[in-house]
């Protein structure tokens, strides 16, 4: 069917589809919206009593567009289950409007149709084999149908009730076997088991309501979630109608117990770097106290203003260097004390050299100008 071609072209998430025509490769059950089964009839009178007595009789199917859900195809496995191939057994495609004549005419001796026992295409086929025959139609029943139902798997047995079709007399008068075939709501197989849960959680939540518009949901039927089903039921389906659906946590147990672990470890991680990258910091900024510390010993042996001058400059690229924003982070309340009374001991040390150079030339001491350290 064009369903069946959509859902495998992946042109569609989901498709109706009948077992025993199309079933796409790639679809997989959700929902069984409803049975078909496979009614035969013959007018009052006839000596067809069972599906084997159809052997070299002319059996009429319905044509495809007048209403009916026929099927050559259910009808040619019934038939050949019998042995009754076409040449003794011819098989005739009859319209509805012209099915009474087919009967009256001998065109046909029985006709197949496939719906909803009791109900739609069927139930006209039956009024109208039942006015042909002047009486009470024969219902064939097709006693083989568990046989049947095993060789062609697409296929069903079924149990027709007792007054499926009303009337008076009962039609028909007692329970009868016959095949079916089912009409299915299939969702793509490569569909999110939890989007394939919701939708099957809806159909049958909202059936009541659908229900009231289209009669037909109320025979929605869950299928059988085994593993050996003909049919595979989709996962998400089947954990929903099976009650394992699983919580967003029971779902994500797996992954969410890794990354818990994955961020122990990243964090763990990022604070022994933070700390070695701290303490590397600090380091560099005691570095910079005792670069002042060596200046303040050379700044009181300095032996001209021009060496005094070099010395501040110094002192102030150290200070730059301690207050960058990377080096900052590191300068806790015992590095700033410490920072800023070397500081301040190097400035006056530098206040004082330079006094004594301007005001006494001869208090030069002996001096071996320092390497300094600048910015180092």
């Amino acid at each position: 069917s064009s369903a069946a071609a959509a859902l495998d072209a992946d042109d569609v998430d989901f498709a109706v589809a009948r077992t025993d025509i199309a079933l796409p490769k790639t679809g997989q059950t959700a929902v069984i919206l409803y049975r078909s089964a496979a009614v035969i009839l013959a007018p009052m009178g006839s000596p067809i009593k069972r599906a084997a007595d159809l052997k070299g009789r002319k059996i009429g199917y319905l044509q495809p567009g007048s209403g009916a859900a026929a099927s050559l195809r259910l009808l040619e496995n019934i038939l050949a289950h019998y042995g009754a191939n076409p040449d003794s057994t011819p098989r005739v495609q009859v319209a509805f409007d012209d099915l009474r004549d087919a009967f009256t005419q001998n065109r046909i001796d029985a006709v197949v149709a496939v719906g909803l026992p009791g109900a739609g295409i069927v139930a006209d086929v039956v009024n109208t084999v039942a006015v042909a025959g002047g009486g009470a139609p024969v219902f064939i029943p097709v006693t083989e149908s568990k046989a049947l139902a095993q060789l062609s798997p697409m296929l069903e047995a079924i149990n027709v009730p007792r007054g499926a079709y009303g009337g008076a007399p009962t039609l028909p008068a007692e329970d009868y076997e016959t095949v079916a075939v089912s009409t299915l709501f299939l969702a793509r197989s490569s569909l999110r088991d939890a989007l394939v849960g919701d939708v099957t959680r809806i159909l049958f939540a909202d059936r009541p309501t659908v229900a009231a518009a289209a009669p037909l949901a109320n025979l929605m039927e869950a299928p059988a979630t085994n593993k050996g089903s003909t049919i595979p039921v989709h996962p998400g389906a089947a954990a929903f109608l099976d009650g394992e659906e699983e919580t967003f946590f029971e779902k994500y147990n797996d992954v969410l117990y890794i990354g818990a672990m994955l961020l122990s470890v990243l964090a763990s991680a990022a604070a022994a770097f933070k700390s070695r990258f701290d303490s590397a910091r600090r380091e560099r900024v005691e570095g910079l106290i005792e670069m002042l510390l060596t200046h303040l010993a050379a700044t009181r042996k300095a032996g001209s203003l021009v060496e005094l001058k070099e010395i501040e400059q110094d002192a102030d690229r150290i200070l730059h260097d301690a207050l960058q924003s990377d080096q900052a982070h590191a300068l806790d309340a015992h590095r700033v004390t410490a920072l800023g009374l070397a500081l301040d001991q190097l400035r006056l040390a530098i206040r004082d050299r330079r006094l004594a150079l301007e005001t006494d030339p001869t208090c030069v001491a002996p001096f071996e100008s320092p390497r300094l350290l600048s910015g180092a």
